[in-house]
Parts: structure tokens; sequence; C-alpha cells
């Protein structure tokens, strides 16, 4: 008997094949066969007549290194058909870490990645203390979808160096040796390569106290050092974010590529609004770059993407000064005597530049969409802050701030599609070469944003209104990230290949709002942002049915995965 049986589906497997009709057939959570296959041979059968059969989605860069404490699924990911995340992106994580640093890791994390402290503090049992330790720790949690894990460069060097020397000072040849030891160690026990963002003071994450993340300030020699160990035990993949709010290094992606040896995924090519083909530069020195030899991934972040923020909570323009000083204030009272200061706002216009504002986009282009319960304001709830401006005859920096302080910070905006509006461009994004595909940010900003729908959304802007192949698509969305990561034996359907599938309708699929909804599905009741989604049947995780027509059927069959020698596409310990 096999444990399940996928019945006359449309096989797109992910390698570019062309898609087929046929069974598969799984037992202990691989596929054992694909051809025509007695369903009576299933305990458990899928009839998948119509449907499209594929490899469930690998989401290389999201931030579940909280959530994954109350949410088994990642959601809104494990629901979206993603059956693989990847956390410790961007140098953020929590290991490893010494008992007395572990608030000062979660405000790091609060303020970076905007998951809210009190959260953390009611789910982080805090057993570990070393990368090892943490892994065993994330081996344990029950785990509805797949989970790797990046040595993050920023608790690190925390560790090593302690918080203040390691913003104030280049660490010792000691230091860098240490270091370079207890990423090799992380490796053995599981990781999967080690991340980092290297943006100065230019970055949108800042520390809770407005500072810099250390390893945005490194000295690009100590970078490069740190890389090199991965040399050593031959396996690993490097993030590395440094193309982001006017930085550009793409070099060091190089520097760092030649002394790992190993493939670095380099962040971030966009499709912006308002800047036509702005990537191009970037595809062209990908294919550059790989024809020397120099195995460097560009990752995109392709489905349409906005924000809803209010000013009380919203900080992801703190690459600029002066925004940045109003997140930083902890208060609701102190930010809004900081939006009524006149003198604050002179200075704010003074310097103003929209190209700089990464999170938000332009301030005359925020839709007002919530005016708290001021009356007055209503009949301006669907209008941007620009139109308003010229009804009022005021500056739309002023008009932005005197709604927030009417409002009491109660006001709600709604940026524009920033992000992969264009679907022209974004199919060109992702079907250049050396692309990665998928960039959720899962886990991070669900305040005021969500993501883990991406490739939810790719199928059906680029597959069905674009007429891009679902063959290349899955290509993107699996496989080719798989060997990027350094996952064997996951990321295609094929016999021996780890039973990570979905079933849709590619006709119901659906990401047709363009609003997000709220949820009170967090620890402590509290709330994140969430959009609605449609089209996946049946979900499948290393051979178990996670989700059901979006409703989880409570199996928990995911595993942590490392691309260590010993442990490449395997579970850490045997079954």
């Amino acid at each position: 008997m096999y444990d399940l049986v996928i019945k006359s589906g449309t096989i797109v497997d992910g390698t570019r094949f062309p898609r087929y009709r046929a069974d598969i057939a799984i037992r202990n959570g691989v596929i054992e066969k694909i051809g025509d296959i007695d369903a009576a041979l299933g305990r458990e059968t899928i009839d998948a007549t119509g449907l499209i059969v594929a490899p469930g989605h690998i989401d290389p860069h999201t931030h579940y290194d909280a959530q994954i404490h109350w949410d088994p699924y990642c959601s809104n990911s494990g629901e979206n058909g993603v059956t693989t995340v990847v956390t410790g992106n961007c140098g953020f994580g929590f290991a490893p870490c010494r008992p007395s640093d572990r608030e000062r890791y979660m405000l790091m994390m609060e303020n970076t990645e905007q998951v809210p402290l009190p959260r953390m503090k009611m789910a982080l049992p805090w057993t570990w203390e070393t990368f090892p330790e943490w892994l065993a720790h994330l081996k344990s949690l029950p785990k509805g979808v797949n989970l790797m894990m990046y040595v993050p460069v920023n608790p690190l060097t925390v560790y090593v160096m302690g918080i203040d020397a390691a913003k104030t000072r280049r660490p010792t040849q000691a230091e860098i040796d240490r270091m370079k030891r207890l990423i090799v160690e992380g490796m053995q026990a599981g990781a999967c390569g080690i991340a980092l963002s290297f943006l100065g003071t230019a970055n949108t994450h800042t520390d809770f106290d407005g500072s810099p993340m250390p390893a945005d300030m490194m000295h690009r020699d100590d970078v490069i050092a740190l890389a090199s160990a991965l040399r050593e035990v031959e396996a690993g993949t490097i993030q590395l974010l440094s193309q982001f709010a006017g930085q550009d290094d793409k070099e060091l992606a190089v520097d760092m590529h030649t002394a790992s040896g190993r493939p670095v995924i380099l962040n971030i090519v966009l499709s912006l609004y308002g800047q036509p083909r702005a990537y191009a530069d970037q595809l062209d020195w990908l294919v550059e770059q790989n024809t020397l030899g120099h195995r460097v991934y560009g990752q995109t972040l392709a489905q349409r993407s906005w924000t809803e923020f209010d000013l009380t909570e919203f900080n992801l323009n703190d690459n600029v000064p002066e925004w940045r000083e109003i997140s930083q204030l902890k208060s609701l009272d102190d930010k809004i005597a900081k939006l009524k200061d006149s003198a604050f706002r002179d200075r704010l216009r003074t310097n103003y530049d929209p190209k700089l504002m990464a999170g938000s986009g332009p301030v005359d282009l925020q839709t007002l969409i919530h005016a708290g319960s001021v009356a007055r304001l209503e009949p301006y709830i669907g209008r941007t802050v620009g139109d308003i401006a010229k009804a009022w005859d005021a500056d739309p920096i002023d008009v932005f701030f005197d709604i927030s302080v009417e409002t009491g910070g109660a006001a709600t905006f709604r940026t524009p599609v920033f992000v992969g509006g264009d679907t022209d461009e974004a199919a060109e994004i992702v079907a250049a070469p050396y692309i990665v595909a998928g960039m959720s940010d899962g886990g991070a900003h669900t305040r005021f944003y969500i993501g883990g729908h991406w490739a939810t959304e790719l199928l059906t802007t680029l597959g069905r209104d674009k007429g891009v192949s679902l063959e290349d698509l899955h290509y993107r969305f699996a496989w080719q990230t798989a060997r990027v990561m350094g996952l064997s034996e996951r990321g295609a359907l094929l016999p021996g290949y780890a039973a990570d599938i979905i079933v849709y309708d590619f006709d119901k699929l659906d990401v047709s709002a363009d609003r997000y909804t709220v949820r009170y599905d967090q620890p402590g009741n509290d709330w994140r942002r969430y959009i609605e989604t449609a089209g996946y049947r049946w979900i499948v995780v290393n051979g178990q049915i996670t989700f059901v027509d979006k409703q989880s059927t409570g199996a928990l069959p995911g595993r942590l995965l490392g691309n260590a020698p010993k442990t490449r596409g395997q579970a850490l310990a045997a079954e």
C-alpha cells in the first residue's frame, strides 16, 4: 500500500519538462512512482482530474523566526502552497544569544521586522544559547512547512563582540576567527548558509534606538572573511542585501562568492512604480557575472506590493533621518507632538526626496482609507493626499500630518502598488536566467504588509493573464530555488524526491483583493493584516495533506532542513 495516491492530475513537474497526465504514488514522505497507479493501492487518494499537480513553492526570503513558535503553517505562506520557508534573512535572528541579550534581540526584531515585542515575549521559550541549540529547538517545534535557517550575522557579531563593540569597532582577528568557527559549527548542525544586510545608514531596517545594525556597518574585508568560512564546509548559500534605497554594492556579492565558493543571493531586483525597467542593468550584470563563473543570483519581489499604515506603527522609511525621528518615539503622545512641530515639518520639507521613501513611496500618492471617528474627513476617504492637498490649498506633507494629528494617529493610508504593478516588467524579471523568485518577507511587517501569497498571485498575473508557461513558473518557484539553496531531492515531482506537492484549479486561482483584511489570530489576540486567496484544493508536505480547500488538516509533517554535506536535502535526524 502507498500512503497517498494522487490520481489523474496534469503534472507540471518543476523541471520545465512538458506537462503530462499521470498518477503519483507516495510512501514515507517520498514520491515512489509516477505513472498509471491503481487508486485502491492508496490508503488515501486525491482525485486531481482537471487540476494542476506541481511541486510546492519554496520561499527563500522570510522572517518566520518568531512566528513559527505560534503558527506551524507560517500563514499566509502555508495556505498558499509554500512548502519550504527559509528564515534568518537579512542577518536578523535569535541565535547565538547570551541570556543577558535576549530582550535586546527581541527589540532588534521588533524594530527591523516589526514583530511586536509582546508576541515574542509570550511565545519564545529561550531554551537555547548557541546556534546548534537553536536548530535543535526549531527541530522540536511542530511544523506544517519545512524550515531552513541561515546563520544571521547580526546576532553572530553581537554574541562574539558584545553589542557596543559590534557597532563601534572592527573585530579583532581572534574575533573573526571565532565567528568563522561558529559559522562552521552552525553549518555542521544543519544551517543553510549565512545572511546579512550591508547598507550602511541607508537601510530602512534600524535598531530599536535608531542606530544602524552591526552588519550594515561592518568593514567589507570582515564580511568577506566571514563568507570564507563556508569554503571549509563546501556547502551553504549566502543571502546579501546590498542594493536598496540608493545603495548599490553589487561587487561585494562577487567578492563573497570568490571567498566562499558558494552561491550568493543578492537582494533586490524590483519593478518600481514610476521607474520603467530600472532593473535592466541588474539583469545584465547578473548575466555578465555568471558568464565569468561567479554564481551570483538576484532575488526579486515581483508580486504586487503595497502597505496600509498609520504613522504610529509605520517605520519603513527609517532610512530617512527625519522619518526615523518619528518612528523612534515610543509613545503616541510624543509622536503626535512631533507631527505638530512646525520646525520639524520645515526641516522635513527641505530634505524631502520622494525617491528615498523606500517603504511608502511619495507622500502625495498615499490614499486615505480610514479616518478614525472624524466625520469631517469622511468625504476624503479614497482620495490621495495629493488630491486633498489641492482641495485644501496646502502642502502634501502638512495634509499627511494634519490628518494624522486630527484623528489621534488613527488615520490609515494605503500606498500605491509601488512594486510589481507592471506585469510585463514582472514577467521579464521572473524569466531572467539568474533570478531567484520568492520573497514574501513572511512573518515581518504584519501590521502593514503581507506577502506569503506571492506565488499564487504570480501564477494568476503571469501564468493566466500574461501567458507565461506554468512549466517556467513552477521551475522558478521550486526547483531553481532548491538548487541555489543546496536542496537535493526537493523542488520537483520526480521519483525519489520529497513529496512536497500542490494540487490546484488553475482557472480558480485568485488574488484579486486590492485591500488587506485584519485577523486577530496572533499571541494575546493581537492583529495582523491578511489577503484572501483561492484555488488550492490540496497541499501536501512530506507526503501528508496539510490543507484541503484552505482548511488546515492539523497535520504537522514539516521538517528542519539543512544543506551541510551530511544533511543536504534531508531532515536533521532520521524519521
